[in-house]
């Protein structure tokens, strides 16, 4: 609070935010009765664009190489990748680029490609297989 501010009045007070979160929102104590469920889906098109932008930035940059790419001395290998796998686009998992402009240009059409859920097959082509629980593992 600053200085100078005058103090809240009880009327202030009686129509401030605490004083009216009952009635906007229910109070949750217990967030193990709430089932909140992530779509990986979701989460691979999320983490998938923030990947195309860190790449277009080392690009850009004159990097080697980055997560998605490495230099060649005639261009650019691209490699799409969700988590530490591959992504299999068209039958190819990697891709060659004329320059940097190229590289980039693939990157991004990439990434609107993902946003427009014209990736989602090659996603959960390439998710890694959920961890078995240890009375799986010995039965």
């Amino acid at each position: 609070m600053a200085k100078n501010a005058p103090a809240a009045t009880g009327t202030e007070q009686a129509t401030g935010f605490l004083a009216q979160l009952g009635t906007l929102a229910t109070a949750i104590t217990d967030l193990s009765q709430v089932a909140i469920k992530r779509d990986p889906l979701i989460n691979a098109r999320t983490k998938f664009s923030a990947n195309c932008d860190e790449t277009v930035k080392l690009i850009k940059a004159a990097a080697e190489q980055g997560k998605f790419f490495k230099k060649l001395p005639d261009g650019y290998l691209i490699t799409f990748r969700n988590g530490n796998s591959a992504m299999q686009l068209s039958g190819a998992a990697h891709f060659k680029v004329g320059d940097a402009q190229a590289a980039i240009n693939f990157v991004e059409a990439a990434k609107a490609g993902a946003a427009n859920g014209e990736l989602d097959d090659a996603f959960r082509d390439s998710t890694r297989a959920p961890r078995k629980d240890k009375g799986e593992a010995t039965a």
